[in-house]
């Protein structure tokens, strides 16, 4: 789809409202042409949580926790182990 936008005064040109709080990269070419790319923006601190191994663990994580689904504890067993480990 082609449309012709026209960069107004304040140096903005508007992509629509279907766009609206969407993340662009955007990359100059050489002959002045503008590319828009839709990006997901990762905060730096939270730049480890795509690293390879990290995500290995969290897919077994999460392997784990379907494996083991979350049931009620019987707190009297609970307490016993304890007291019996004291």
């Amino acid at each position: 789809m082609y449309a012709i936008k026209t960069v107004g005064k304040s140096g903005q040109i508007s992509v629509g409202k279907a766009l609206a709080g969407m993340e662009f990269i955007m990359e100059q070419l050489p002959g002045g042409d503008i590319v828009l790319k839709r990006a997901v923006v990762v905060p730096m601190n939270e730049t480890w949580l795509h690293e390879p191994a990290m995500k290995e663990r969290l897919a077994r994580a999460a392997e784990w926790r379907r494996q083991n689904p979350p049931r009620e504890t019987d707190l009297d067993e609970l307490e016993s182990k304890l007291t019996a480990g004291s």
